[in-house]
């Protein structure tokens, strides 16, 4: 079983750190997708004055969404101060949606600054990814954070579905 456990790592880290390079030679050095108007369209499910929401095109667990800053930022300390209490406050309303979307409860708060760790989009962004309760598997989440950007996107018709729930849930009044 600690062979099969290995062997599992060690392909995931290869597949992982094969994609993340991959990755990075086309979106770091292309045009920023989070500043397209149609990835935006396309994704986004909770817009105010200085933040959005968007679910991603590629979802480690149902229910992935990206909070970032409308103005393009590429690293954390870079944003005001205004726009961090924003994206705060846009971070809880996109958990009570996603709690009530996907029924779940754990989540991970995932923020990038550098190629070197891992950022993928030279745009801030922070990863609201969710869990379910009883989800043990701290292996399993890092095998599908690395494996996940070789994989293709869900299709546009479950993003819309997505998006869809996501705006009805963060709209409905709070109860």
């Amino acid at each position: 079983m600690r062979k099969l456990l290995a062997l599992l790592m060690a392909i995931g880290l290869i597949v992982g750190t094969y994609s993340l390079l991959d990755h990075h030679r086309t979106s770091l050095d292309g045009p920023c997708a989070f500043c397209n108007p149609a990835v935006l369209a396309r994704q986004t499910f909770y817009e105010d004055d200085l933040v959005l929401a968007l679910y991603t095109h590629k979802p480690i667990f149902p229910g992935h969404c990206l909070v970032i800053p409308k103005r393009h930022v590429e690293r954390f300390e870079g944003l005001t101060d205004e726009e961090i209490t924003e994206m705060g406050r846009a971070l809880k309303k996109v958990n009570s949606a996603v709690r009530q979307v996907f029924g779940t409860s754990p989540y991970i708060l995932l923020q990038k600054n550098g190629r070197e760790v891992g950022q993928t989009v030279p745009h801030v962004h922070i990863h609201y990814i969710p869990r379910k309760a009883g989800d043990s598997s701290a292996l399993w989440f890092v095998i599908k954070l690395f494996v996940r950007n070789a994989m293709k996107p869900i299709s546009p018709e479950e993003t819309r579905e997505n998006v869809e729930k996501l705006q009805a849930a963060i709209q409905a009044p709070v109860v």
